[in-house]
């Protein structure tokens, strides 16, 4: 393995495997590294006791000594392998100076004018789904949504009328699927019955793996090596034209 990368991405979750995504066509030497292997596909990613294995049982401490079981998915992907793919936006407030009830969240250096850019095309790569103006609380954005919002289920929509009708204003959850309702023959999700805090045994959520690692891993310019662990394992060699690759 080289010994000189220009980068290194540590993690492939949310910030790791999207930003790897975005390095790779650069032509630049990089290393991933993660400590989870690729999750299996199998009939416990849609089955509601099998599916607490892709869940770590690590433990960890907060000040006072007390237990702390934060369920981490270490998997490439990250938690985006088990996430429900709900992809809201900071409000713009979220950046300003805040009283908490535990205390002062502090102002961030950078806006949200600063990020909305990279919002939108995040929103783009990971095919969100929604409707600009449905959310009263929604920040400004330059560009509608890339897809529209999904369907709700016959029970959903009739509690959304309701709410409705009593002057509330619901609205349809931003979300990182990928659906096609007009031609569902062609559509990745099949609108299946577990998704939030399961794996996607169809590969149709928006997760970091699905969306931000495996294009990398197919390009004809990258190598790749199946059912390797992508961990302290993981080793990006370089080919003649990869910028990412994965190891043998």
């Amino acid at each position: 393995m080289s010994e000189h990368f220009d980068v290194i991405i540590i993690g492939t979750g949310a910030g790791g495997g999207t930003l790897l995504n975005r390095l790779a066509p650069s032509g630049k030497r990089i290393l991933v590294l993660e400590r989870g292997p690729f999750l299996p596909r199998e009939k416990d990613n849609w089955n509601y006791h099998g599916s607490f294995k892709y869940y770590s049982s690590e433990v960890m401490f907060n000040s006072d000594g007390g237990e702390i079981r934060p369920g981490f998915s270490y998997f490439v992907g990250g938690n985006t392998k088990v996430y429900g793919a709900a992809l809201f936006r900071l409000r713009e407030k979220d950046f300003e100076k805040f009283l908490h009830r535990d205390g002062i969240s502090p102002e961030w250096p950078i806006k949200y004018r600063d990020w909305e850019e990279y919002y939108t095309q995040a929103e783009e790569l990971y095919e969100v789904h929604g409707k600009e103006g449905e959310d009263p609380t929604e920040p400004w954005r330059s560009k509608e949504y890339p897809h529209p919002p999904i369907s709700h289920e016959p029970r959903i929509k009739e509690v959304f009328e309701i709410l409705k009708t009593r002057g509330m204003k619901p609205y349809p959850a931003p979300m990182g699927v990928r659906i096609n309702e007009a031609m569902m023959h062609l559509s990745p999700c099949i609108r299946c019955d577990t998704c939030d805090g399961y794996p996607c045994l169809v590969g149709a959520k928006s997760d970091a793996d699905v969306i931000g690692v495996r294009p990398v891993m197919q390009s004809p310019t990258s190598q790749s090596s199946p059912k390797q662990r992508c961990c302290a394992s993981t080793r990006a060699r370089q080919a003649a034209k990869s910028p990412a690759s994965w190891p043998k």
